[in-house]
């Protein structure tokens, strides 16, 4: 069968200015901002396409991306009258995709950063990836982490138009990162300029940084499932092409951005239609989403992976897991979070109705992806509230065992290869630093609950891993019996204990 590309589908050409270039060619920043962009050209009222950058030197995507002449087709689920509804976009807002770990794409992200129709910088690289790193700056090529290349190519803006006219008017950028962590443009921001004085890069650079750059607190919630690895023959016969990148996502989405009306004018989602606030304080929207809809996920993904199952409506509807997941939400999460209850409530019981949907096939694997900087950023901050709150949060400190337990057979490396209970092997990306740390816990561990205090005091002690030492803010001794629990009697034993 044909696969997809210009040649096939001449009609989704485009000659649209470059406008923004966005760190990450994943399947979420695809099925959300690009998608958003394309629905704005739609309706002409962005008329602008994106460069996609590569944010890891594992990237897979980018050489698909190229073959495929950047064309993706974006499949999405909603109810319409009660029945299932299906759409089917190609989205044809990216305008070419750059390697920057080759040096020869890199040259050309250093053109394409001097481009004078430049107005937006996007980014989806998960929590691991915006972080500050401590980098030596090469004479060739980039550094490794997203903000240091960032701080790179932004230097190159600022020297190509300083003391050009109207310098402060063309080079001065919108930065929109899409990570989901407190305040991730103002953090953003810090990094920069952190590496600005590693690097000695000036004054000049850093007050163009901080005066003609507007770097944006935002919050980000659909969920996309990713690849529809079940029903890609049936896509495939439909479309009448094949697709290596099509994705699949729930029609719901939002996009809170923390800012004046000045983003709406220059950024116009909400004229497009699309479910986007713009407020002085985003803070009720993002804790809200991500201690619930994100929280719950990375809460109970990890136990239901070593279950067996597969997707999170599988996890939903397992007669063990499902209540299990409830109870986590309502009984646990809401409870810490220091918002009106009702309107918690009322976004918990729509977060459960999405997670049911089994068009999505969200695969349990793709949720696990860096789970420790998850884990960090939505589940330990309900755990530590609910402490403060005099709340024993029992299912949480479970969800921390099964997670764990995820890394008990891993040599050390990524991909972690799991054992699961139904005898399968399972496996997920995470960060360096996280499995290694896990990996050497757990070399502590004697099939004893005392040696399970060890690992988990190893594991909850570094500082590294967790910005703080943990040991003396929750219960180690329950964690740890739920850890040696969870590898002698099951996941599913342990969760019904709970």
């Amino acid at each position: 069968m044909t696969k997809l590309n210009l040649a096939l589908k001449p009609e989704c050409k485009s000659d649209l200015p470059v406008k923004a270039i966005q760190f990450g060619e994943g399947n979420f920043i695809r099925c959300f901002i690009d998608w958003m962009v394309y629905r704005m050209n739609k309706q002409n009222l962005f008329n602008g396409r994106i460069i996609a950058v590569q944010p890891t030197p594992r990237g897979r995507t980018l050489p698909v991306l190229k073959e495929q002449d950047c064309l993706f087709t974006a499949i999405l689920h909603g109810l319409e009258n009660g029945k299932l509804k299906e759409t089917f976009e190609i989205i044809n807002s990216i305008a070419a995709a750059r390697n920057p770990y080759d040096l020869a794409d890199f040259e050309k992200l250093k053109e394409d950063f001097k481009l004078p129709t430049l107005e937006f910088i996007f980014s989806n690289t998960t929590e691991a990836g915006l972080v500050y790193t401590k980098e030596e700056l090469p004479k060739e090529g980039c550094v490794l982490s997203f903000p240091g290349k960032l701080t790179q190519l932004l230097y190159e803006r600022f020297k190509a138009f300083k003391g050009a006219e109207n310098a402060c008017s063309v080079a001065g950028l919108n930065i929109l990162p899409c990570e989901l962590i407190e305040n991730n443009g103002t953090k953003l921001k810090e990094i920069i300029l952190k590496h600005a004085d590693d690097w000695n890069l000036g004054d000049e650079f850093k007050s163009y940084v901080c005066e003609d750059c507007v770097f944006y607190n935002t919050l980000v919630d659909r969920v996309v499932s990713g690849y529809p690895k079940a029903d890609a023959e049936r896509y495939a016969k439909e479309l009448g092409y094949e697709d290596a990148l099509m994705a699949t996502g729930e029609e719901f989405n939002f996009l809170a951005i923390e800012g004046s009306d000045e983003i709406s004018r220059k950024l116009p989602l909400k004229q497009a239609g699309l479910n986007v606030v713009v407020a002085p304080d985003i803070t009720p929207y993002r804790l809200r989403k991500v201690r619930i809809l994100n929280g719950a996920h990375t809460s109970n993904v990890p136990a239901a992976f070593l279950a067996g199952l597969d997707t999170v409506d599988q996890m939903m509807t397992d007669s063990v897991t499902g209540p299990f997941a409830r109870s986590v939400i309502y009984d646990e999460i809401i409870p810490a979070v220091k918002l009106d209850k009702g309107m918690l409530t009322e976004f918990a019981d729509a977060v459960v109705d999405r997670f049911m949907d089994p068009s999505l096939h969200h695969q349990l694997a793709s949720i696990l992806m860096n789970c420790a900087s998850k884990v960090k950023a939505r589940v330990l901050p309900s755990i530590l509230d609910a402490r403060s709150n005099n709340i024993h949060p029992k299912k949480l400190y479970f969800a921390l065992a099964a997670f764990f337990a995820l890394y008990k057979n891993s040599d050390g490396t990524s991909p972690v290869q799991v054992t699961r209970a139904d005898g399968k092997t399972g496996q997920f990306q995470d960060d360096e630093y996280a499995v290694k740390t896990m990996s050497k816990a757990w070399g502590l561990y004697k099939n004893s609950e005392e040696s399970a205090v060890d690992t988990v005091k190893a594991i909850l002690s570094d500082e590294k891993l967790w910005g703080e030492d943990l040991c003396g803010k929750v219960d180690v001794a329950l964690i740890a019996h739920l850890t040696h629990s969870v590898v002698t009697n099951g996941v599913k034993s342990t969760m019904a204990e709970c």
